[in-house]
């Protein structure tokens, strides 16, 4: 079929007239992503050369001083090697369980009422609130928390979950896996039902083993959604806010102060102009590892 470009004219209104509804619900589309997408985020790049007290009133610009500042910021280097961080764990964390529970569910001898379970135990918090989730497993981790208490009722000493850095970070690991982890396992469930299995009979017959068949014929099968969920997962761990926000406020000491809580930070002390540049710069930061995240898996 001709592109839509290569029609004339005359062609091009009888497809309109035939598929109006098509157009109208992908201009509507378009149009809202323009309003509250493309426009806001335009607006807040400019902010980023405006001086904070003039943002919303004279709008003095200042080029990129704000820019400079927060290159001089220790605190913003500190917030981007801990987004850094916790990027390079979560995102290989999330693949490696995701991979692991979609190749449990994929066994043809469940029972399918027990798998309809099993998908939607895993799949339910992903569509939970962020908030809702954050607000449970706070008080789940909390010094006087449920596992705490467990933990002195086999007389062991608690642990404190949010207040020591280092186990802080693994804890908004823990939440963030167990909130994503359900998207990336179906899709990956979605992706195995694409797999021929006339490739495992044959390998059989060939005298591959399961683990053989595993990483000769299944992961390479798999590629296209391991690229989609690695690039999903990167883009998610590196703009990590709501977690931070109501778990840990960015500490203990920090350790949890991601970019975009830190962002936020400036905003709430009516920083706008800083707050926009480390926004921009997150923008900015994302987008080029995701374009060289997808050439790089389109090489391979």
């Amino acid at each position: 079929m001709k592109k839509f470009k290569y029609f004339s004219s005359s062609e091009k209104l009888i497809l309109i007239k035939k598929y109006w509804i098509l157009y109208f619900f992908i201009f509507g589309f378009a149009l809202l992503s323009i309003v509250f997408g493309l426009y806001p985020m335009l607006k807040s790049i400019q902010f980023s050369f405006m001086d904070s007290k003039t943002v919303f009133t004279t709008q003095d610009y200042i080029g990129i001083k704000n820019y400079s500042k927060m290159i001089n910021d220790v605190y913003f280097w500190d917030s981007f090697r801990i987004t850094i961080l916790f990027t390079i764990i979560s995102v290989p964390l999330n693949i490696i369980v995701s991979l692991a529970l979609a190749h449990l569910l994929s066994n043809k001898n469940i029972n399918k009422h027990l798998l309809l379970i099993y998908k939607l135990a895993i799949f339910i918090p992903f569509i939970t609130p962020d908030v809702v989730g954050a607000v449970v497993w706070k008080q789940v981790f909390n010094t006087n928390g449920a596992i705490n208490e467990f933990l002195i009722l086999l007389n062991q000493n608690p642990i404190g979950w949010l207040t020591e850095p280092k186990i802080a970070l693994s804890v908004l690991a823990f939440v963030e896996l167990w909130k994503h982890l359900g998207l990336y396992t179906i899709i990956f469930l979605t992706n195995y039902q694409l797999i021929d299995t006339s490739m495992y009979e044959a390998a059989y017959m060939d005298g591959a083993n399961n683990k053989q068949k595993y990483f000769f014929i299944t992961l390479p099968t798999l590629k296209p959604a391991i690229i989609l969920n690695g690039v999903y997962a990167f883009i998610q761990f590196m703009k990590t806010y709501t977690v931070a926000r109501i778990i840990t406020f960015g500490g203990p000491n920090y350790s949890t102060n991601f970019l975009s809580y830190y962002a936020f930070s400036k905003y709430e002390n009516m920083d706008f102009g800083g707050a926009t540049a480390i926004a921009t710069m997150l923008f900015l930061l994302i987008l080029i590892l995701t374009l060289i995240g997808i050439r790089k898996g389109d090489m391979k």
